[in-house]
């Protein structure tokens, strides 16, 4: 393989990874408060219950 086809496999080999990280922590995340987004939290904080 040539420097550039290995540093391309690096790069995609990474956003895979970075990619894979983001949607686990986030769905961790999801799971762990049970709201059905972001633009829930606010909400459910300054109901006042």
């Amino acid at each position: 393989m040539t420097p550039i086809e290995l540093f391309g496999a690096s790069v995609i080999l990474f956003l895979i990874v970075a990619a894979g990280t983001y949607l686990g922590v986030f769905l961790a995340l999801q799971a762990f408060f049970g709201e059905s987004s972001w633009q829930d939290l606010p909400a459910a904080e300054t109901d006042g219950e």
